[in-house]
């Protein structure tokens, strides 16, 4: 009996590393950072879309909402995304800086900027 308890724990301990990882592996490489800023985007979540943009550019879009004279969640979640997530590729990491080329909607690639910020890759420009 004590011998299935502990197998029990176990098993649990190792379900609850596995979600653990999984869930962090979120926002790993550039491509999965942008596709995570996509997402809260799409679902206009504000919160959300500060955890996916990196600090600097952060500050840049605050200033740009003050010079809107519009409150700043308001500001960021004001984008016209695509129904769809849109194809990247080339992905370039150089250090914890990277860039990605994002398939724009009349089909040009468009260079995206992200940072690596507390070992997430986040929008940077």
């Amino acid at each position: 009996m004590n011998l299935r308890k502990h197998l029990a724990s176990v098993v649990v301990a190792l379900i609850a590393i596995t979600m653990t990882s999984a869930c962090s592996k979120k926002g790993q490489t550039p491509t999965e950072g942008f596709k995570a800023f996509y997402e809260a985007a799409k679902s206009k979540d504000a919160a959300a879309l500060k955890k996916t943009i990196a600090k600097k550019l952060l500050a840049e879009l605050e200033d740009q909402a003050k010079q809107a004279g519009k409150p700043f969640d308001e500001f960021l979640v004001d984008v016209n995304v695509p129904p769809s997530f849109p194809e990247v590729r080339n992905e370039k990491i150089d250090g914890d800086k990277a860039t990605i080329e994002v398939k724009g909607a009349s089909d040009n690639w468009r260079p995206t900027k992200l940072s690596k910020e507390d070992g997430v890759w986040k929008l940077d420009s």
